[in-house]
């Protein structure tokens, strides 16, 4: 009888060329597949919740894909790990409806991005955080939160090389940061989220506290009369997919 796994994974994006298949480059999809395939002895078509990008990490990723496999569901990240790099890991595993699917069942998504801000970063650090020294006006950076929230043409803030010719707009149904002893942590959950928009929207709100970009020049990213492209994206080491809420 075929099943429909739900695996929950995480990793380490540093060695990764992202999530997605890339001709001859590591990814995660490729070698969960490897590992998921042996397990199975199938070539199971796997279904991520989301891509991210080279160097970007995943607390709570989730997968699924259909399979034949006489192997209890809620086994199979044991069956798994042994399978896996040090990298990559099977939370958990268990059975859903033949019709759930990672993506689109998915309510929304969080992404948590890290800014370590004391003058000098422990190398330790420099694969996971993004590092900026700068002084913040944190009210500046709460303002412009304020602003990010609900719905907007977001195509000032969707990677510049990127057809436009798709809906750029999306819903930010909240957005925060936690301002710790010696880093700045923010975050964002959506539905959905376009290429970049992320790290962009974390970029231009720290132009914003630096007091490098005004108020009044920022809220002009959300004008669809705008064609000026907000400010350039952080690095992916700052950037964590941390969590995904099914129904």
């Amino acid at each position: 009888m075929v099943k429909n796994v739900l695996l929950k994974i995480a990793y380490d994006g540093t060695n990764f060329h992202g999530y997605q298949h890339q001709d001859d480059l590591r990814t995660v999809e490729d070698v969960l597949k490897a590992a998921i395939n042996k397990v199975t002895g199938e070539d199971n078509r796997i279904i991520a919740a989301g891509r991210t990008d080279s160097g970007v990490h995943a607390v709570s990723q989730y997968v699924n894909f259909l399979t034949a496999s006489n192997i209890s569901p809620r086994a199979f990240n044991f069956h798994l790990d042994p399978l896996l790099p040090d990298d990559l890991q099977a939370i958990e595993a268990r059975e859903v409806d033949l019709n759930f699917h990672a993506r689109f069942s998915a309510v929304d998504k969080t992404y948590k991005y890290i800014i370590y801000t004391e003058k000098i970063m422990h190398p330790v650090y420099r694969n996971y955080m993004e590092h900026v020294t700068y002084p913040l006006d944190l009210e500046q950076l709460q303002r412009g939160l304020d602003l990010l929230k609900g719905e907007h043409d977001f195509k000032a803030f969707m990677r510049a090389d990127k057809e436009l010719a798709i809906n750029t707009i999306r819903t930010i149904d909240d957005c925060y940061y936690e301002d710790h002893a010696d880093r700045l942590e923010i975050y964002f959950r959506a539905n959905s989220f376009l290429h970049n928009q992320v790290r962009i929207m974390v970029g231009s709100l720290i132009e914003l506290a630096r007091g490098r970009l005004s108020i009044e020049d920022y809220k002009r990213f959300f004008d669809q009369a705008n064609s000026k492209r907000a400010n350039p994206a952080l690095g992916p080491q700052g950037l964590y997919l941390w969590s995904i809420n099914y129904d």
